[in-house]
Parts: C-alpha cells; structure tokens; sequence
C-alpha cells in the first residue's frame, strides 16, 4: 500500500507543478525573450504533464487489481 501512497503523491505533486508552469506560461508577455522563455517552460510544461499522465496509469491499474 506504500507504493500506491507513494505515487498518489508523486502524481499530486507533478499536476500542482503542471498547473503552476501552465500559469507561468499563460503570464509571460509575447516578446522576443519571452518567445524563447515559454519555449523552455512549455518543454517541462508537457514533460511534467506526461509525468501525470504515467502516474495516473498507474494509478489506475493499482486501483484496478485492488478490486
């Protein structure tokens, strides 16, 4: 059950750090510098986003074989 507590909490903590780089993403204005900042933001945006995604999975089958 550990393990399962475990990545519940990994995932929490990849979707808060999604949600907060979407946000980051959203402020920046569209200038030159900023083109290159969110180019760099948007990378771990979808990076941690796909983190969430894995983890949901797994999630998913643990909850699954629970049953």
């Amino acid at each position: 059950m550990g393990n399962k507590l475990d990545i519940l909490r990994d995932y929490q903590v990849a979707e808060a750090e999604a949600m907060e780089l979407d946000n980051v993403c959203h402020q920046v204005d569209d200038s030159k510098l900023a083109s290159e900042f969110m180019k760099v933001y948007d990378e771990k945006r979808k990076s941690v986003q796909n983190e969430c995604r894995n983890l949901q999975t797994i999630l998913e089958a643990i909850e699954a074989a629970e049953d």
